[in-house]
């Protein structure tokens, strides 16, 4: 995040502290609106600003995660709607698991580029939905412009194993009609997106 950008993140976030704590001000009994609580408010907002630092092996990366869950929250119930195959799942819960803190960059990676090249570019979006998978499609593509650059360092190690584990979940991808794959794939979003959530300490979520 270049300094500009941080700039105008600090100034937002302060406004709406100030915007809040006057609100509070005026509505509570006086010392009802503590300095602890003006702490955890500024915190809770500086997170949403600057997004989760996630520990993928050696790569740490910043993303806003709530943002994410927020943008799929809106276009959830659509995608269970149109969902044929309920008894297929693409993202496994044990193979998800079982993905190691050493090659967990280099399966985001290629979980992301699967993402953008096959699934956003295959779902054809309603109108309604638009906005929400155009936000999430961007997000992807800013989150693997970063894992990019730990790769480009070393920081991003790809192993036969995490391979094997790609190729399955394309497998499954491909025995499914165009359309239909690309509806599966975004219906398990939440999936992608907990497992992903957990990488804020260093080691694997549990999904």
């Amino acid at each position: 995040m270049d300094k500009d950008t941080e700039d105008k993140l600090f100034r937002l976030t302060t406004q709406k502290l100030q915007t809040l704590s006057r609100h509070a001000m005026a509505t509570m009994v006086p010392g009802a609106f503590s300095r602890p609580l003006l702490f955890a408010l500024l915190a809770s907002f500086l997170l949403a600003a600057t997004g989760r630092r996630l520990h993928l092996g050696s790569c740490v990366v910043s993303v806003h995660t709530h943002e994410l869950k927020q943008y799929f929250h809106e276009i959830r119930q659509g995608m269970l709607d149109e969902d044929r195959h309920m008894g297929l799942r693409l993202l496994k819960s044990h193979a998800m698991k079982d993905v190691t803190p050493v090659e967990s960059c280099c399966f985001l990676r290629m979980l992301l580029r699967f993402y953008v090249e096959q699934v956003f570019s295959n779902y054809g979006t309603k109108q309604s939905q638009l906005r929400s998978t155009s936000n999430l499609a961007n997000s992807f593509l800013s989150i693997k412009k970063d894992l990019r650059k730990c790769h480009a360092q070393m920081q991003c190690h790809c192993n036969e194993h995490t391979s094997l584990k790609f190729a399955n979940i394309q497998t499954n991808f491909e025995k499914l009609e165009q359309r239909e794959a690309a509806v599966k794939a975004m219906g398990e979003l939440d999936f992608l997106l907990e497992w992903l959530d957990g990488f804020h300490s260093d080691g694997p979520p549990q999904i």
